[in-house]
């Protein structure tokens, strides 16, 4: 995925210092979604996983929009 594709599902753009940024969709309760930086980009692909959770990783736009609307779907 790319970079609009994370702004277009609304992910927040956080700096970690200057020279480094990253991407974060937060659920509430501590449950979070987070990008590679993008100083860690290849070929200008994005990724993202469950914020502390690096097990699951979404590198498709489609398989990350269907994830986040089941969760919001189904919040408390």
């Amino acid at each position: 995925m790319n970079e609009q594709d994370l702004i277009d599902l609304g992910f927040i753009k956080e700096y970690g210092d200057k020279s480094f940024y990253y991407y974060v969709l937060e659920f509430g309760r501590g449950f979070e979604l987070i990008s590679n930086a993008n100083d860690e980009i290849e070929n200008g692909k994005w990724f993202v996983e469950v914020f502390e959770e690096d097990s699951i990783r979404f590198t498709d736009v489609k398989d990350l929009t269907e994830f986040i609307e089941i969760i919001k779907r189904n919040k408390k």
